[in-house]
């Protein structure tokens, strides 16, 4: 298990004045002499078990563990216990070794909170609990990057727990990272008002449930979508009025429709759907990955989906080759940049 404690710099300053010089002409300077700033880079670069130990030296480090402003980041592995009880029982321990660490962080600020490891039942209460202290540690950036087992379910992944979340916490947050959890916002929740980014992987959510998730989000930036079997049209539209970056990675979708001004950048993995973008957005770049496509088909879909493209790359994987070249004379006015990427069967590279 690894855990990383990183320090944020302070915008306190100070300076060392009137300190004795020593014998070599240079002043006399304590550790504890220096500026809290400084002293908040120093711990960042030592391991949890030192900045543990320092707590003890003195009332002044103690003083300095609690004023650092710090991101907690815990990982884990348990992917080579093949035996169920021994994956639940490093899971335990993982379990108790963040709890550890966040009882010396009870009440202090927490900018940003990550926990990455497989996903096993017995952490579910754990996951909850360390969700309230994120909403009580006033935490802008929050991510539980869980792994599903080799095989699963989604009856296996763990719910995220909206019940838990206040109107300020929900305020508060800016970033979100979600893998494996299964969501279900109630039908009367607003969407986060200040959230920027929204990275969501192999994440159990319908249509209904991303409109209600995405609803009051004015000011997202980034939004991807990895894996998150929608099974039927996505549409996005305002209130995404600032959103620039979107991704949409086999998510199952039969049609691809986004409705806002801002969009530059846009990637797609899936099977061949219509795909079809706002003319007036400012898209510089698209990345397309069709999964069993011609290339007519393919080029009339971008052609009608997004004509104002600049830099666009066009990947067909399984291509069949059709017997006579697409005699579409349509351009794109504004293409600047073409890469064509083409995996053919055997039995049609001849």
């Amino acid at each position: 298990m690894a855990i990383h404690i990183q320090q944020k710099r302070s915008t306190a300053s100070g300076r060392c004045h009137g300190k004795p010089i020593s014998e070599k002409g240079r002043p006399s300077v304590k550790l504890e002499d220096l500026p809290e700033d400084v002293l908040c880079i120093i711990v960042s670069k030592l391991p949890l078990k030192e900045v543990s130990r320092t707590s003890v030296l003195s009332s002044s480090w103690r003083y300095i563990w609690s004023i650092c402003r710090s991101k907690l980041s815990f990982s884990g592995f348990c992917g080579f216990y093949d035996d169920p009880h021994e994956r639940e029982q490093y899971s335990q321990k993982f379990a108790e070794k963040v709890n550890a660490v966040l009882r010396k962080y009870d009440g202090k600020l927490i900018e940003e909170f990550d926990v990455k490891i497989e996903f096993d039942a017995v952490l579910s209460d754990h996951l909850n609990n360390w969700l309230t202290f994120v909403m009580l540690s006033r935490t802008k950036n929050l991510a539980f990057d869980l792994e599903p087992a080799t095989s699963y379910s989604w009856g296996d992944c763990h719910t995220f727990p909206f019940h838990l979340l206040d109107r300020e916490s929900i305020s508060r947050l800016q970033r979100i990272q979600l893998s494996f959890l299964s969501f279900k916002p109630p039908p009367d929740f607003r969407g986060f008002p200040n959230l920027r980014k929204l990275d969501l992987n192999l994440v159990h959510l319908n249509r209904e449930d991303l409109e209600v998730m995405l609803h009051g989000c004015h000011n997202l930036e980034w939004l991807s979508l990895v894996r998150c079997y929608l099974n039927g049209k996505l549409e996005l539209c305002n209130p995404l009025s600032r959103l620039a970056h979107l991704a949409v990675i086999q998510c199952g979708a039969t049609m691809v429709e986004i409705h806002v001004p801002k969009l530059a950048n846009f990637k797609y993995h899936g099977d061949f759907v219509s795909i079809a973008i706002n003319p007036t957005s400012k898209l510089e770049n698209a990345y397309i990955w069709f999964f069993k496509a011609t290339f007519e088909d393919a080029l009339s879909a971008l052609l009608n989906g997004i004509p104002s493209i600049q830099n666009l790359t066009l990947h067909i994987y399984w291509l069949r080759i059709e017997a006579q070249m697409p005699s579409n004379t349509c351009i794109f006015p504004h293409l600047r940049h073409l890469q064509l990427l083409m995996n053919i069967q055997l039995e049609y590279a001849n």
